[in-house]
């Protein structure tokens, strides 16, 4: 199965205003004999850069484009970067300043500030009979080991599994302060809704250009059912996804939220926290320009407003969904989203299959892992 034509977008997202979005082309680096460049296929839908396939048919790459700054008048921007440190997933392609791109051997890094990158990795069905593709974003954590164990059971069933790492846009934030009195508030909270429908549509046009690279180097993945899946911060931009990439055979949705500023702001996922504890630090030496740091509540207050804002959340986008053959899991226990996103987006999307544990927000991905054989049944059931 082919990936969306530009023409099909416009019917297929029901008159969906999309962020622009522009492929970034290493394709220009200056030709060299330089065995540690990867190599760049430039595609219309956008550049692939990677150093596979390995051997094993395994392949990990790259998707970037260039990162509007959404400038405000009065506004400064302070450059954030919170990294995921999790012992529980493998070696991060994410550093502070920059990006890291692993081959055999081989690593290639490309600065962060001026783009947005998205990763990939694509894992083969070990069976000779495959029986299509899943798409799987993994949480904010990255893949872990538990994640990784399900990836495998799943190839072993026949299935070509993508994986993608949520768009570092997520983990690379920009927090707002004023430089005059032209800054305000309601620019800020502009700034800030804005750069998270960026974030998700990020998700979406990366998808597209991968999926673009499937049909050109791995057509015969696409040829039979395609799964879109993701797993807490991967679920947030999925409507945008399955919408601007219309096509899939169904959607599973595990520990997914309605909005993510929403849930920033609530404290319930600490990654807040983190940010304020970030600002403390920057009160104490401010930048010259800088007039006005907000408070915390001050923050608090234009995340909250922000997540209004947003038009590409998942709570706005799912009902345009209810058509879709949609399987929804989640835990009892969850304490990282509020059980009010899990209950509003499963409404959202016309009240689909559910099924729960009584776990919490971790241990879903350590239990899917033992419910693989049941999770294929459903994909394979029409």
């Amino acid at each position: 199965m082919e990936p969306a034509k530009p023409g099909a977008l416009k019917a297929a997202t029901h008159e969906i205003t999309w962020p622009e979005w522009e492929p970034v082309g290493f394709n220009n680096l200056p030709q060299t004999d330089d065995p540690f460049l990867p190599n760049h296929l430039r595609l219309p839908e956008g550049e692939i850069s990677t150093y596979g396939p390995y051997p094993d048919g395994t392949e990990h790459f790259v998707v970037v484009s260039k990162r509007d700054f959404n400038p405000k008048p009065g506004i400064f921007q302070f450059r954030l970067c919170f990294l995921p440190t999790s012992i529980f997933a493998g070696p991060s392609p994410l550093e502070t300043d920059q990006n890291r791109l692993r081959g055999p051997g081989k690593n290639w890094l490309f600065p962060t500030f001026h783009y947005r990158s998205t990763f990939f990795d694509l894992y083969p069905a070990t069976t000779s009979a495959p029986k299509g593709l899943i798409v799987y974003h993994t949480s904010i954590m990255l893949l872990s080991i538990a994640e990784k164990d399900m990836v495998n059971k799943l190839r072993k069933k026949g299935w070509n599994v993508m994986v993608a790492l949520p768009p570092d846009s997520l983990y690379r934030t920009r927090l707002p302060a004023m430089t005059s009195p032209n800054g305000t508030f309601q620019s800020a909270t502009e700034l800030i809704a804005r750069d998270m429908d960026r974030h998700y549509a990020e998700q979406a046009y990366a998808t597209r250009a991968a999926l673009a690279y499937l049909h050109k180097t791995r057509p015969h993945w696409l040829t039979q059912k395609r799964v879109l899946m993701g797993a807490s911060v991967g679920t947030f931009g999925l409507p945008a996804e399955a919408l601007m990439n219309p096509g899939w055979d169904s959607l599973v949705i595990v520990s997914g939220g309605t909005n993510l500023l929403a849930t920033y702001a609530s404290g319930a996922a600490k990654v807040f926290a983190n940010t304020l504890a970030w600002v403390a630090d920057a009160r104490k030496d401010p930048p010259p320009q800088v007039t006005r740091i907000p408070t915390d509540e001050d923050y608090r207050g234009i995340y909250r407003k922000a997540a209004t804002l947003t038009k590409l959340h998942a709570g706005a986008l799912a009902p345009r969904l209810r058509d879709q053959r949609i399987l929804m899991i989640s835990g009892t226990l969850d304490r990282i989203l509020p059980k009010t996103q899990l209950a509003e987006y499963h409404q959202a999307l016309g009240q689909p299959e559910r099924w729960t544990f009584p776990l919490g927000h971790h241990l879903i991905a350590v239990k899917l892992a033992f419910e693989v054989n049941r999770l294929d049944q459903w994909l394979m059931d029409d």
